[in-house]
């Protein structure tokens, strides 16, 4: 009887570990790294925001492809982090043909701080970190199911 609960007890925490297995791939997180954004806010001439328009993003080594695109939010402002040097553009439009290109040009001195500033606290566990602690508590499960038979052993 008891070597029955045994073999049953292995067998599920052998599937709890292919569970948390296959789980490594499907874990999310967010970081907040201190880099430095561009924030801009977008207006009509009459002083209306150009809120939920359309904006894109064009980096000084791509004139052709947005390096990224979005809207701007309910006050009109929209924000972007440079990964490099140089001319940057954003154009932001509606649908009645209105558009706004703003030029900003980032400076390696600002590049560069941003890169140092960066730090930030991450609450994604790696594969490793993860791995460990699903071995840690099928460890656990095992240990106690041996404790407990040897005390019905007696």
């Amino acid at each position: 009887m008891m070597t029955r609960n045994f073999v049953r007890l292995v067998i599920t925490a052998g599937l709890l570990l292919l569970w948390t297995w296959k789980t490594l791939a499907h874990g999310t997180g967010y970081r907040q790294p201190g880099f430095r954004a561009v924030a801009l806010e977008f207006v009509y001439s009459t002083g209306e925001t150009m809120s939920y328009r359309e904006a894109r993003v064009f980096s000084p080594e791509d004139d052709k492809f947005a390096y990224q695109s979005g809207r701007t939010d309910g006050k009109g402002r929209f924000a972007f982090v440079p990964d490099v040097p140089g001319l940057w553009r954003v154009l932001v439009r509606d649908e009645e043909g209105h558009q706004c290109t703003a030029e900003i040009v980032i400076s390696d001195e600002w590049s560069a701080a941003s890169e140092s500033e960066s730090q930030g606290n991450s609450t994604i566990l790696d594969g490793w970190e993860l791995f460990l602690r699903a071995l840690l508590g099928v460890s656990l499960i095992f240990n106690a199911a041996m404790i407990i038979r040897r005390k019905h052993a007696h």
